[in-house]
Protein backbone atom coordinates (compact mmCIF):
# COMPACT_ATOMS: atom_id res chain seq x y z
CA UNK A 1 0.00 0.00 0.00
CA UNK A 2 1.37 3.68 -0.70
CA UNK A 3 -0.11 7.32 -1.12
CA UNK A 4 -2.00 9.63 1.56
CA UNK A 5 -4.98 7.70 2.93
CA UNK A 6 -7.79 10.45 4.41
CA UNK A 7 -10.33 8.98 7.07
CA UNK A 8 -13.19 10.83 8.43
CA UNK A 9 -15.25 8.36 11.34
CA UNK A 10 -18.16 10.51 13.15
CA UNK A 11 -21.29 10.10 14.95
CA UNK A 12 -24.10 12.76 15.94
CA UNK A 13 -21.59 13.56 18.64
CA UNK A 14 -18.18 14.09 17.51
CA UNK A 15 -16.33 14.21 13.87
CA UNK A 16 -12.40 12.87 13.86
CA UNK A 17 -11.21 13.67 10.20
CA UNK A 18 -7.28 13.21 9.40
CA UNK A 19 -4.86 11.66 6.85
CA UNK A 20 -2.24 9.06 7.09
CA UNK A 21 0.73 9.57 5.02
CA UNK A 22 2.68 6.77 6.30
CA UNK A 23 2.64 3.48 7.06
CA UNK A 24 2.87 3.73 11.41
CA UNK A 25 1.51 7.12 12.76
CA UNK A 26 1.47 7.45 16.83
CA UNK A 27 -1.47 9.16 18.23
CA UNK A 28 -0.99 10.55 21.56
CA UNK A 29 -2.65 13.26 23.02
CA UNK A 30 -3.98 13.95 26.44
CA UNK A 31 -6.79 11.81 28.78
CA UNK A 32 -10.06 13.02 27.71
CA UNK A 33 -8.90 14.39 24.20
CA UNK A 34 -10.60 11.28 22.22
CA UNK A 35 -8.50 8.75 21.54
CA UNK A 36 -10.27 5.80 23.29
CA UNK A 37 -13.62 7.40 21.68
CA UNK A 38 -11.81 6.91 18.16
CA UNK A 39 -10.77 3.64 18.84
CA UNK A 40 -14.38 2.66 20.17
CA UNK A 41 -15.90 4.40 17.29
CA UNK A 42 -14.07 2.25 14.80
CA UNK A 43 -14.51 -1.25 16.13
CA UNK A 44 -18.12 -0.31 16.97
CA UNK A 45 -17.97 0.36 13.09
CA UNK A 46 -16.19 -2.64 11.99
CA UNK A 47 -18.70 -4.64 13.87
CA UNK A 48 -21.97 -3.47 13.60
CA UNK A 49 -21.25 -1.45 10.57
CA UNK A 50 -24.02 1.82 9.96
CA UNK A 51 -26.51 0.55 12.86
CA UNK A 52 -23.65 1.44 15.15
CA UNK A 53 -24.76 5.04 14.67
CA UNK A 54 -21.19 5.15 13.34
CA UNK A 55 -20.25 6.19 9.57
CA UNK A 56 -16.76 5.81 8.53
CA UNK A 57 -15.34 7.24 5.20
CA UNK A 58 -12.04 5.35 3.85
CA UNK A 59 -10.73 3.89 0.93
CA UNK A 60 -9.70 1.07 2.82
CA UNK A 61 -10.72 -0.75 5.74
CA UNK A 62 -9.91 -0.37 9.02
CA UNK A 63 -10.32 -2.41 12.15
CA UNK A 64 -9.13 -2.62 15.99
CA UNK A 65 -6.15 -4.78 16.33
CA UNK A 66 -7.13 -6.62 20.40
CA UNK A 67 -5.48 -9.14 22.17
CA UNK A 68 -7.80 -12.14 21.19
CA UNK A 69 -5.55 -13.65 18.22
CA UNK A 70 -3.36 -10.48 17.21
CA UNK A 71 -1.17 -12.62 15.32
CA UNK A 72 -3.48 -14.73 13.43
CA UNK A 73 -5.85 -11.29 12.32
CA UNK A 74 -2.92 -9.50 11.35
CA UNK A 75 -1.61 -12.31 9.52
CA UNK A 76 -4.70 -12.49 7.38
CA UNK A 77 -5.39 -8.63 7.31
CA UNK A 78 -3.95 -6.77 3.99
CA UNK A 79 -4.12 -3.49 2.37
CA UNK A 80 -6.23 -2.05 5.71
CA UNK A 81 -6.18 0.51 8.25
CA UNK A 82 -5.19 -1.31 11.84
CA UNK A 83 -5.60 0.32 14.77
CA UNK A 84 -3.99 -0.15 18.26
CA UNK A 85 -5.08 1.58 21.40
CA UNK A 86 -2.71 1.97 24.45
CA UNK A 87 -4.03 -0.58 26.67
CA UNK A 88 -3.05 -3.23 24.07
CA UNK A 89 -0.08 -5.23 26.37
CA UNK A 90 1.51 -6.44 22.63
CA UNK A 91 1.85 -3.05 21.42
CA UNK A 92 5.07 -2.81 22.89
CA UNK A 93 6.41 -5.94 22.29
CA UNK A 94 9.46 -7.42 19.60
CA UNK A 95 6.63 -9.92 18.67
CA UNK A 96 4.72 -7.15 17.11
CA UNK A 97 7.31 -5.18 15.72
CA UNK A 98 8.20 -8.17 14.16
CA UNK A 99 5.01 -8.79 12.69
CA UNK A 100 4.04 -5.30 11.06
CA UNK A 101 7.37 -4.89 9.28
CA UNK A 102 6.95 -6.31 5.75
CA UNK A 103 3.26 -5.62 5.69
CA UNK A 104 0.94 -4.03 3.32
CA UNK A 105 -1.48 -2.20 6.23
CA UNK A 106 -1.00 1.23 7.13
CA UNK A 107 -1.10 1.41 11.39
CA UNK A 108 -2.40 3.72 13.70
CA UNK A 109 -0.97 3.09 17.22
CA UNK A 110 -2.33 5.10 20.07
CA UNK A 111 0.26 5.39 22.63
CA UNK A 112 1.71 7.93 24.92
CA UNK A 113 4.76 6.08 25.74
CA UNK A 114 8.06 5.92 23.05
CA UNK A 115 7.62 2.19 20.90
CA UNK A 116 11.41 1.70 20.92
CA UNK A 117 11.07 -1.83 18.94
CA UNK A 118 8.86 0.00 16.19
CA UNK A 119 11.23 2.75 13.52
CA UNK A 120 8.95 5.05 13.05
CA UNK A 121 9.41 9.18 12.17
CA UNK A 122 8.89 12.00 14.09
CA UNK A 123 6.69 13.28 11.34
CA UNK A 124 4.36 10.29 12.33
CA UNK A 125 3.43 11.53 16.03
CA UNK A 126 0.45 13.06 16.12
CA UNK A 127 -1.67 14.86 18.93
CA UNK A 128 -5.35 15.06 19.34
CA UNK A 129 -6.28 18.59 20.67
CA UNK A 130 -10.00 19.60 21.67
CA UNK A 131 -11.76 21.29 19.52
CA UNK A 132 -15.32 20.79 20.16
CA UNK A 133 -17.20 18.28 18.02
CA UNK A 134 -13.79 18.36 15.44
CA UNK A 135 -10.76 17.29 17.34
CA UNK A 136 -7.68 18.52 15.50
CA UNK A 137 -4.86 16.40 14.50
CA UNK A 138 -1.59 17.64 14.83
CA UNK A 139 1.71 16.90 14.19
CA UNK A 140 3.96 17.42 17.31
CA UNK A 141 7.57 18.13 15.98
CA UNK A 142 7.29 20.94 13.64
CA UNK A 143 10.09 22.81 12.89
CA UNK A 144 12.40 21.49 15.80
CA UNK A 145 15.45 21.03 12.51
CA UNK A 146 17.97 23.74 12.08
CA UNK A 147 18.28 24.44 8.77
CA UNK A 148 21.17 25.95 8.42
CA UNK A 149 24.16 24.78 10.11
CA UNK A 150 27.09 25.21 7.34
CA UNK A 151 28.89 28.11 9.88
CA UNK A 152 28.77 24.90 12.71
CA UNK A 153 29.37 27.21 15.79
CA UNK A 154 29.48 24.14 18.15
CA UNK A 155 32.17 22.10 20.22
CA UNK A 156 30.78 18.67 19.25
CA UNK A 157 28.66 17.71 16.70
CA UNK A 158 26.92 13.88 16.96
CA UNK A 159 26.35 12.29 14.48
CA UNK A 160 23.36 9.31 14.58
CA UNK A 161 25.64 7.17 11.59
CA UNK A 162 28.99 5.32 12.01
CA UNK A 163 29.31 5.01 8.14
CA UNK A 164 28.80 7.16 5.31
CA UNK A 165 27.09 9.62 6.80
CA UNK A 166 29.77 9.97 9.35
CA UNK A 167 32.36 10.29 6.92
CA UNK A 168 30.31 13.03 5.31
CA UNK A 169 29.99 14.77 8.11
CA UNK A 170 33.73 14.56 9.27
CA UNK A 171 34.82 16.15 6.17
CA UNK A 172 32.55 18.97 6.16
CA UNK A 173 33.57 20.15 9.90
CA UNK A 174 37.24 19.41 9.30
CA UNK A 175 38.24 23.01 8.88
CA UNK A 176 36.48 23.78 12.55
CA UNK A 177 37.58 23.41 15.64
CA UNK A 178 35.39 20.91 16.78
CA UNK A 179 34.61 17.31 17.53
CA UNK A 180 32.76 15.33 15.33
CA UNK A 181 31.84 11.47 16.59
CA UNK A 182 29.61 8.87 16.53
CA UNK A 183 26.60 7.60 18.59
CA UNK A 184 26.70 4.85 16.75
CA UNK A 185 22.91 4.12 16.33
CA UNK A 186 19.84 6.52 17.50
CA UNK A 187 20.28 4.77 21.04
CA UNK A 188 23.43 6.02 21.81
CA UNK A 189 22.84 10.12 21.23
CA UNK A 190 20.85 10.59 24.39
CA UNK A 191 24.17 8.52 26.34
CA UNK A 192 26.30 11.55 24.62
CA UNK A 193 24.65 14.56 24.99
CA UNK A 194 24.58 13.62 28.51
CA UNK A 195 28.52 12.75 28.89
CA UNK A 196 29.26 16.21 27.15
CA UNK A 197 26.77 18.37 29.16
CA UNK A 198 27.49 22.52 29.26
CA UNK A 199 29.12 22.06 25.51
CA UNK A 200 27.64 23.46 22.16
CA UNK A 201 26.27 20.46 20.56
CA UNK A 202 24.62 19.87 17.04
CA UNK A 203 23.10 16.62 16.56
CA UNK A 204 22.45 14.51 13.40
CA UNK A 205 19.94 12.29 13.11
CA UNK A 206 17.70 10.74 10.47
CA UNK A 207 13.95 12.24 11.51
CA UNK A 208 12.63 8.72 9.78
CA UNK A 209 13.37 6.62 12.18
CA UNK A 210 13.82 9.05 15.98
CA UNK A 211 10.22 8.74 16.75
CA UNK A 212 11.00 6.68 20.00
CA UNK A 213 13.85 8.70 20.97
CA UNK A 214 12.75 12.56 20.00
CA UNK A 215 10.53 13.11 23.42
CA UNK A 216 13.96 12.68 25.39
CA UNK A 217 15.81 14.56 23.24
CA UNK A 218 13.23 17.80 22.94
CA UNK A 219 13.49 17.65 27.29
CA UNK A 220 17.49 17.49 27.15
CA UNK A 221 17.36 20.68 24.41
CA UNK A 222 15.03 22.41 26.69
CA UNK A 223 17.01 21.92 29.80
CA UNK A 224 20.75 22.67 27.82
CA UNK A 225 20.12 26.10 28.01
CA UNK A 226 20.15 26.62 23.87
CA UNK A 227 23.38 24.92 23.59
CA UNK A 228 22.01 21.75 21.66
CA UNK A 229 20.35 22.17 18.27
CA UNK A 230 18.98 19.39 16.30
CA UNK A 231 19.46 18.99 12.09
CA UNK A 232 17.35 16.31 11.46
CA UNK A 233 16.84 15.25 7.65
CA UNK A 234 14.47 12.72 6.54
CA UNK A 235 17.99 10.45 6.12
CA UNK A 236 21.22 11.10 5.14
CA UNK A 237 20.58 9.73 1.25
CA UNK A 238 17.31 12.22 1.43
CA UNK A 239 19.50 15.01 2.03
CA UNK A 240 21.77 14.11 -1.08
CA UNK A 241 19.25 13.67 -3.44
CA UNK A 242 17.45 17.49 -2.42
CA UNK A 243 20.62 18.44 -3.30
CA UNK A 244 21.82 20.70 -6.22
CA UNK A 245 23.46 17.48 -7.35
CA UNK A 246 20.14 16.25 -8.90
CA UNK A 247 18.07 19.25 -9.35
CA UNK A 248 18.22 18.17 -13.00
CA UNK A 249 16.80 14.82 -12.10
CA UNK A 250 12.88 14.77 -13.36
CA UNK A 251 12.35 11.66 -11.46
CA UNK A 252 14.22 11.98 -8.43
CA UNK A 253 12.69 15.85 -8.09
CA UNK A 254 8.96 14.21 -9.04
CA UNK A 255 9.58 11.91 -5.78
CA UNK A 256 10.70 14.48 -3.27
CA UNK A 257 7.28 16.60 -4.29
CA UNK A 258 5.43 13.84 -2.70
CA UNK A 259 7.49 10.75 -1.43
CA UNK A 260 4.11 9.04 0.00
CA UNK A 261 2.61 8.01 -3.45
CA UNK A 262 5.67 6.67 -4.64
CA UNK A 263 6.99 4.47 -1.21
CA UNK A 264 5.51 0.73 -0.70
CA UNK A 265 5.24 0.46 2.73
CA UNK A 266 5.26 -3.49 1.98
CA UNK A 267 8.45 -3.20 0.62
CA UNK A 268 10.14 -0.42 2.46
CA UNK A 269 8.79 -0.07 5.92
CA UNK A 270 10.63 3.15 6.88
CA UNK A 271 11.40 6.04 4.72
CA UNK A 272 15.16 6.56 4.88
CA UNK A 273 15.10 2.62 3.27
CA UNK A 274 13.08 3.80 0.34
CA UNK A 275 15.81 6.73 0.10
CA UNK A 276 18.47 4.59 -0.10
CA UNK A 277 17.54 2.54 -2.67
CA UNK A 278 16.66 5.42 -4.72
CA UNK A 279 20.05 6.97 -4.04
CA UNK A 280 21.68 3.58 -5.16
CA UNK A 281 19.55 3.41 -8.27
CA UNK A 282 19.73 6.62 -9.88
CA UNK A 283 24.00 6.44 -9.33
CA UNK A 284 24.34 3.38 -10.67
CA UNK A 285 27.25 3.47 -12.61
CA UNK A 286 28.01 6.92 -12.32
CA UNK A 287 32.24 7.51 -11.20
CA UNK A 288 32.57 9.55 -7.95
CA UNK A 289 29.04 9.43 -7.32
CA UNK A 290 28.13 5.51 -7.08
CA UNK A 291 26.39 5.22 -3.66
CA UNK A 292 26.11 1.59 -2.13
CA UNK A 293 23.01 0.28 -0.06
CA UNK A 294 25.51 -0.92 2.78
CA UNK A 295 26.59 2.38 3.13
CA UNK A 296 30.22 1.60 4.51
CA UNK A 297 32.06 4.42 2.84
CA UNK A 298 30.79 7.63 1.01
CA UNK A 299 31.73 8.24 -2.88
CA UNK A 300 34.55 10.77 -2.87
CA UNK A 301 32.04 12.98 -5.51
CA UNK A 302 30.34 13.66 -2.34
CA UNK A 303 33.37 15.12 -0.36
CA UNK A 304 33.70 17.72 -3.26
CA UNK A 305 33.69 21.44 -1.89
CA UNK A 306 30.66 22.15 -4.26
CA UNK A 307 28.87 19.07 -3.88
CA UNK A 308 29.57 19.26 0.39
CA UNK A 309 27.76 23.14 0.55
CA UNK A 310 25.09 21.51 -1.75
CA UNK A 311 24.14 18.60 0.59
CA UNK A 312 24.70 20.65 3.78
CA UNK A 313 22.45 23.51 2.36
CA UNK A 314 19.71 21.05 0.92
CA UNK A 315 17.62 21.75 4.03
CA UNK A 316 16.81 25.25 3.25
CA UNK A 317 14.94 24.47 0.27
Amino acid sequence: MRGKIKIQIKNRHITFNFTLERNVTILTGDSGTGKTKLINMVRNYSELDEQSGVILKCSKPCLVLSNANWETILENTHESIVFVEESTPFLSSYEFAKAIQGSDNYYVLVTREPLAQIPYSIDAIRKIHKNGAKPKFEKIYKNISKNDISAFPYDIVIVEDSRSGLQFFKKATEDHDLECISSNGKSGIVKLLEQHKGKRILVIADAAALGSEIKELMYLKSVSNNKIDLFLPESFEWLILRSAIFDRNDNVQEILADPAEHIDCEKYFSWERFFTALLVAETNGKANLEYHENKSHIPSGYLSEQNIYSILNAMKK
